[in-house]
């Protein structure tokens, strides 16, 4: 019996970037950077579907901060799965925001990203954002005040304001126990990983992936390669992933036991 995947992230677990090859110009990467096709083809998850022998439900997407994950798992869930589901949910910087807008820069309303890690680290001291991912495209020329947010959002004001980044990381793991009861409770099988960033978190979430290693965060791992312009992992970094996932959740040895007890 076959099963879903549904997989929550970032432009990691979506697999932006992933048409690089080596020797690749800035321009060139630019071009295949958001290329649907190859992104879904060489993703982890995908990878780790074809693997298991399941059906991959992503939700991860570029830029995505987890307020947007944790609306989008919302809407999806508003009923018991109608067979078994497995959840591998990739946590984002805490420097991204989601806000809704009566009036959006391309026309309607809807929610809107706000990308704001970069500016935080140019109003920060470089000691505190010495852990946050890289920008996007790290050769562009140098931000704008409104660059990757919707006009009218006085992006520093709202950082000197409104964001403490040991704040976001409590609500993070406050949202996370609270799925993790929620999964539970419907019989679903979750597991949580941290992305580019080993989130220092007020208690041990017992669902989170690399424990016990002292960065437990994709990116920091040793065997990890990243491309020269975006900072995100090659083709062959993402199997190297989605070997370090299968084998710390041995999810491929669960399958078959759980055949042989239906055979």
């Amino acid at each position: 019996m076959t099963f879903d995947l549904i997989t929550f992230g970032d432009s990691v677990t979506k697999g932006c970037g992933l048409g690089y090859e080596e020797g690749m110009s800035h321009k060139e990467y630019q071009k295949i950077f958001y290329d649907e096709e190859i992104n879904n083809k060489y993703a982890f998850r995908t990878i780790l579907s074809d693997r298991w022998g399941c059906d991959n439900i992503n939700f991860a997407c570029m830029g995505s901060s987890n307020m947007k994950q944790f609306r989008l798992a919302t809407e999806y869930f508003k009923s018991k799965p109608k067979r078994r589901t497995v959840v591998l949910w990739a946590t984002s910087t805490v420097c991204r925001h989601e806000m809704w807008f009566n009036k959006r820069d391309k026309g309607g309303k809807g929610y809107g990203d706000l990308r704001y890690n970069h500016r935080y680290k140019l109003i920060k001291c470089q000691n505190e954002i010495s852990n946050l991912e890289s920008d996007l495209f790290r050769k562009k020329p140098k931000i704008k005040e409104d660059d990757d947010f919707e006009k009218g959002i006085n992006i520093v004001d709202y950082i000197n304001n409104h964001f403490d980044k040991e704040n976001e990381v409590r609500i993070l793991s406050k949202q996370m126990t609270h799925w993790n009861l929620f999964f539970e409770g419907l019989g679903i099988e979750n597991y949580w990983v941290d992305t580019g960033i080993s989130h220092d978190y007020p208690s041990t979430n017992p669902r989170m992936l690399f424990n016990d290693k002292p960065k437990r965060d994709l990116l920091s791992q040793s065997q990890i390669k990243l491309d020269p312009y975006s900072g995100h992992p090659t083709k062959e970094s993402h199997t190297k992933i989605a070997d370090m996932i299968d084998e710390e959740i041995n999810l491929i040895n669960n399958i078959r036991q759980d055949k042989k007890r239906h055979e």
